[in-house]
């Protein structure tokens, strides 16, 4: 939108300074109420909240100023409708294109006056509704290779659950909750144990088998609200919100006997070492992650397939 804006202000001035130059000033003062509707449109934008509204006016804006450029100025609206439909497709939600549009065509198309001949009419009518139809497509098809990008860009191939770049999403929300309302939660760091060897005797088809069946394991025994994410390699993160110390403690051990030794390999069931480590007050995602990684280090000392927390 901001980009669409920038240049459609731009031309819209141009046309406003000719038509003030040549006299016309009832065009330059529609021309420049269009301006004006397009900066609003463009402020409302920077902010968050009310960028689906800022589109929102974007759209009504340039719909109503094709209308009036057609039906107050001049015939040549009827080309500049044509963007204005095809815009409406690509940036606005469907029921809103579908509105809009339909209320320029509507409109533009019983204005008998615009148009030539009734050749000329059918002929404007015919490619406006391709327009709408062909942008709505194409629009739809946009859409869906985003949202597919968006999800190959947070989940892991391999096992369908969070990769890191979303687990630091989640964790920077859960200490930005922190500071506000002061919630705990409890970070876990999961390691296989031995799981080098799997790859090494039966190699890495087999590896990655086990590591989704690993996976779905653990994913299966978490709560909702909870998160899994894939570190890398044999190495995973689970983030288990608003669970504060003394629930850690009490549940934790039993979640590790649960889980560990649950999936098989050929050589017998997987086991893995872990380490616990709940947010502190003014602590930064990255250094509760570092923690939580520590006591799995001191869970790898002491023998492997154990759990171990961080000092609170």
């Amino acid at each position: 939108m901001n980009v669409i804006g920038a240049v459609t202000a731009t031309v819209i001035t141009g046309f406003a300074v000719y038509r003030w130059w040549t006299g016309d000033l009832f065009g330059a003062l529609i021309n420049l109420l269009i301006i004006i509707m397009v900066f609003a449109a463009l402020w409302l934008g920077k902010r968050r909240r009310f960028q689906p509204l800022a589109l929102n006016l974007f759209g009504v804006t340039i719909s109503v100023a094709c209308l009036l450029s057609s039906l107050l100025v001049s015939s040549n609206g009827l080309l500049w409708a044509f963007l204005v439909l095809w815009v409406n497709a690509l940036i606005l939600s469907r029921r809103w294109a579908l509105g809009l549009n339909a209320l320029i065509i509507l409109v533009l198309t019983s204005s008998l006056s615009l148009y030539q001949s009734l050749l000329h009419q059918v002929s404007w009518t015919t490619v406006a509704l391709l327009m709408t139809g062909f942008g709505l497509m194409f629009t739809d098809q946009l859409r869906e290779q985003r949202r597919l990008l968006a999800r190959q860009a947070r989940i892991d191939p391999l096992t369908g659950v969070g990769n890191r770049r979303l687990m630091q999403e989640h964790l920077e929300d859960i200490t930005a909750e922190r500071r506000r309302d002061r919630r705990v939660s409890t970070l876990l760091v999961l390691d296989l144990d031995m799981f080098k060897e799997v790859n090494d005797r039966h190699g890495h088809e087999v590896g990655d088998e086990v590591l989704a069946a690993f996976a779905d394991s653990v994913a299966a025994a978490l709560r909702t609200d909870d998160g899994l994410y894939r570190m890398g390699g044999e190495e995973f993160v689970v983030l288990l919100r608003g669970m504060d110390l003394t629930t850690a403690r009490r549940e934790l051990p039993d979640l590790h006997t649960r889980l560990s030794g649950r999936v098989s390999t050929p050589d017998g069931p997987v086991q893995f070492s872990a380490g616990a480590a709940v947010l502190r007050e003014g602590e930064d995602w990255s250094r509760w992650l570092a923690r939580a990684d520590q006591a799995l280090y001191a869970a790898k000392s002491d023998g492997r397939n154990c759990l171990v927390f961080s000092e609170p």
